[in-house]
C-alpha cells in the first residue's frame, strides 16, 4: 500500500464554546478514568466526531456577569478522552487582569498545528480555581474542521 501523498482537509468547520461558570475547581494533572471525571471536576468541552476532527485553536475568554469583575489567576486544563480515560494534553494560564468600560477582560489562545483528534475521541476541559458567575467566569472555545 502507498503512502497518501495529497493533502486531507476538514470538510466542515468546526467551532464550539463551554462554560467554566461556577466549575469546581480540578486538584490532579493525572490520567482518569471516565467513570472519575465528574468527581475530579473536569468536563466535556467537545462532543465526538464521525471521522476525527482537526482542532486548530481554543481560546479562553473572561466571561462574568460584571463587566468589571476581574479574572483569577488559575490554569485551564485541556484534556483529551480516548473512551475510557481522559489524559491532560494542555495547558493555558488565566491571568488576573481587571476589565472595565474602556479596558478589554482577559482572553488568550492556544494554537495547534498537529492536534487531531481521531474518530470518538473528544476534549474535556478543567481550571485549577473555583469559578462563580459574577466575578470569575471563563469561556472556552474551540476552533477547527470536522472531516
Amino acid at each position: 500500500m502507498a503512502a497518501n501523498i495529497y493533502p486531507i482537509f476538514p470538510g466542515t468547520p468546526y467551532v464550539i464554546s463551554a462554560s467554566l461558570t461556577a466549575a469546581t475547581a480540578c486538584t490532579t494533572r493525572a490520567p482518569t478514568a471516565t467513570a472519575n471525571l465528574a468527581a475530579a471536576n473536569i468536563v466535556a468541552l467537545t462532543g465526538t466526531s464521525t471521522n476525527g476532527r482537526r482542532i486548530d485553536k481554543i481560546q479562553v475568554q473572561a466571561a462574568s456577569t460584571s463587566i468589571t469583575a476581574p479574572t483569577v489567576a488559575q490554569v485551564v486544563g485541556i484534556w483529551m478522552w480516548d473512551g475510557t480515560t481522559a489524559y491532560l494534553i494542555d495547558e493555558i494560564v488565566v491571568a488576573a487582569v481587571t476589565p472595565s468600560t474602556t479596558a478589554v477582560a482577559f482572553v488568550t489562545s492556544n494554537s495547534y498545528t498537529d492536534l487531531v483528534l481521531p474518530a470518538a475521541f473528544k476534549l474535556y476541559m478543567s481550571t485549577t480555581i473555583t469559578t462563580t458567575a459574577s466575578t470569575t467566569a471563563l469561556t472556552v472555545s474551540v476552533f477547527g474542521g470536522d472531516y
